[in-house]
């Protein structure tokens, strides 16, 4: 009996590391203003057990949390982990500089991405270079980037704009992902200029991003549900749906100008 102490304290102590790799203690660092970073985001740098890799943020030279989504950089200026939200604007716009989005980026990249998704028909703000004056569109023509020879506007719909929206005089050469608060669209280049600020949330799916992995596609969340559902149906279903929304934005939205 006297032996047994010496005998429990040596299976305690190697009971411990077992326990910390199984349940490594967990993770919560902070840049600047975005504090509690945790699953699934994490920061370069943090410990491999700290969040997902599909979800790495990293903070820049100035303490800005940034996000770098495809190939464009955007910072975060808020992460609701209840509402699973991320609030996003790009870099070269966030200061409301006259100039070009960091990199275009429209709700196709985002459904097609698996990781973060957006309602089909949520408000973008499109840069469009014309080889003529469009007389409907001055007052949201963007002052840096047009001169004696081409104008640019600043157009800013409820849905994506696609070339087949405009006139042949134009074409796309930037897109915004964007969210407005008020119940008329902002119309000159200042008002959207204030408005793309502001920002856009994504929202997350991890659940998405496995099913995708797993060769499924995800339905998202409804009004009547907000579980996401895994379906290993033919995935064209959901490439046809999308065509339809494409087909139906055009029809809907014909020649702005």
């Amino acid at each position: 009996m006297r032996n047994s102490a010496p005998i429990a304290l040596l299976i305690i102590l190697l009971f411990i590391p077992i326990q910390a790799r199984n349940h490594p203690p967990p993770c919560s660092t902070s840049c600047g203003d975005i504090h509690n970073i945790g699953y699934p985001f994490r920061l370069k740098g943090d410990p491999p057990h700290c969040g997902d890799p599909d979800y790495e943020l990293y903070c820049d030279n100035h303490n800005r949390t940034i996000l770098n989504f495809h190939a464009g950089l955007y910072y975060v200026n808020n992460i609701s982990y209840d509402q699973r939200l991320i609030r996003l604007v790009d870099i070269n716009l966030a200061a409301g500089n006259c100039g070009l989005p960091y990199r275009s980026l429209g709700l196709e990249e985002v459904v097609g991405d698996g990781r973060y998704y957006r309602q089909y028909f949520s408000p973008h703000a499109t840069f469009v270079r014309c080889s003529k004056e469009i007389n409907s569109m001055g007052s949201s023509m963007v002052p840096c980037l047009s001169g004696n020879t081409s104008r640019v506007y600043l157009n800013y719909t409820n849905n994506m704009l696609y070339d087949s929206d405009i006139t042949s005089d134009c074409d796309i050469i930037a897109m915004v992902l964007s969210d407005h608060k008020v119940d008329q669209l902002p119309s000159s280049y200042e008002e959207i200029q204030r408005t793309l600020q502001l920002g856009f949330d994504l929202r997350w799916a991890v659940e998405c991003r496995d099913c995708r992995a797993d060769g499924g596609y995800c339905q998202f969340p409804t009004q009547e549900s907000s579980r996401f559902h895994c379906s290993k149906e033919d995935g064209k279903i959901s490439l046809l749906f999308s065509l339809f929304i494409r087909l139906y934005t055009s029809f809907s939205y014909p020649y702005l100008w």
